[in-house]
């Protein structure tokens, strides 16, 4: 077995989800170290003022995550570099004039209990997750190896190259503020050259099975999520049924409302609300309620639009059912899109590769990923970027706790960005 697929699989077993990714990092920072790396680990590689109060770990709970590392294997003395922070930046500089190249590889996983039967591979053969509400569900754990088979790669061919590629191992990309923690940090300030990759995107709307790859998406779509916390009025619902303020029926009208929201002409819109909690008794009017919503939009007209589409409702909701709300803002992660030139050395590279036997130009990104923040960094430097979407065969679809792959995805993933460095890096 490669060994990077074997670094895939000890990932896989030790998921940890946004914000808690200590043993991840730790590992990370300990395989670069051992390939000639210095590697920058916790507030050297994210911003920690950049990270928002609703997914900031507290000191307790950094405490345990640093605490369960040590206990999961992970090396103690890069635990305690961490300081809590999870997050690895390494890069190999040639010591020749040269461009910039940033890789971003996310490390998080998704809150989800993975299936340990019969019939599954993870759990038959020894690597599914063993951390509660903690699973690789979206190939993370496949991006981490890809990120460090290119390390490998590169201490091999240091000698062929020119200029400095940077390897960004991401934090958090499931939740918020993983990417801009690093771009506040000032990681990406001087690059010229981005590439991110993603295992199990579409083209044409379909979805990229192994032998397949596209070069670069353009549909990435802006996420706002918030949390709206309706008050109302308890009251008895036969004795002073008028009395009572119903936040129960306002969160149900206002979601099925913000359902409603009529899409845009320009693009994509996309809204949702994913949790409702409310009310205190069976008998009693419920005087509260939590709603959870996110909304997306493929420009920043169109997330404008619907998110005064949504403020709207929850205005008009408020009043009809003379009630107040206020809201918890966890911020937006942009829109994005892959430029055409670094595409086409991706497209240029993967021709070179015979696993790679259908290559599409374009593909779809079918929602939301905070790489789009580094691609537009990049391009107000005047730089290009692209997302890359590897092809490979699925148990499930992406965020589906059955979600497993075909490994043999990873290596032909790292001889195509060490063929698009050829090409920007090679020694002319």
């Amino acid at each position: 077995m490669n060994e990077f697929v074997q670094y895939r699989r000890e990932f896989h077993k030790y998921p940890e989800n946004g914000w808690s990714e200590i043993r991840t990092s730790a590992r990370i920072a300990e395989i670069l170290t051992g390939m000639g790396y210095r590697c920058l680990m916790g507030p050297d590689a994210v911003n920690i003022d950049s990270v928002g109060k609703f997914v900031r770990p507290d000191e307790k709970l950094q405490k345990e995550n640093m605490e369960r590392a040590v206990r999961q294997g992970a090396n103690p003395e890069f635990v305690e570099k961490t300081k809590g922070w999870p997050g690895v930046v390494a890069e190999l500089d040639t010591g020749r004039e040269g461009p910039v190249t940033a890789f971003r590889f996310d490390i998080d996983c998704l809150p989800y209990d993975e299936p340990q039967q019969a019939g599954y591979r993870p759990y038959e053969e020894g690597y599914a997750s063993c951390n509660a509400e903690s699973d690789h569900a979206c190939g993370h754990d496949a991006h981490t190896a890809m990120g460090l088979g290119i390390a490998s790669e590169l201490q091999q061919k240091k000698d062929q190259l020119r200029g400095k590629i940077r390897l960004l191992f991401q934090p958090a990309e499931e939740t918020f503020n993983g990417a801009q923690s690093m771009i506040d940090k000032g990681h990406l300030d001087d690059v010229e050259n981005f590439i991110a990759m993603h295992v199990a995107l579409s083209a044409e709307n379909r979805p990229l099975p192994s032998h397949t790859i596209c070069c670069g998406c353009k549909d990435f779509l802006s996420d706002r999520q918030i949390d709206v916390h309706f008050e109302g009025r308890a009251a008895h619902p036969c004795g002073a049924a008028q009395e009572g303020k119903n936040a129960l029926l306002a969160a149900c009208s206002a979601a099925l409302n913000i359902h409603a929201i009529a899409p845009h002409e320009e693009g994509l819109c996309r809204v949702n609300v994913g949790e409702l909690h409310a009310g205190i008794a069976i008998n009693t009017i419920a005087p509260n309620a939590l709603m959870k919503i996110e909304y997306r939009g493929q420009t920043a007209t169109i997330a404008s639009y619907v998110g005064e589409r949504v403020f709207d409702i929850l205005d008009g909701t408020a009043k009809a059912y003379d009630l107040t709300y206020t809201y918890d803002d966890y911020g937006e992660v942009p829109a994005g899109k892959s430029d055409d030139a670094m595409m086409e050395i991706i497209e240029r590279a993967a021709k070179k590769i015979p696993w790679f036997e259908t290559i599409y130009f374009e593909g779809n990104v079918g929602g939301t990923d905070d790489a789009a923040a580094m691609i537009n960094k990049v391009q107000s430097n005047g730089g290009i970027g692209t997302y890359v979407g590897i092809g490979t065969d699925t148990t499930q679809p992406v965020h589906n706790p059955e979600f497993d792959l075909d490994e043999e995805c990873i290596p032909a993933a790292v001889e195509l960005c060490m063929n698009a460095l050829e090409e920007i890096h090679g020694i002319k």
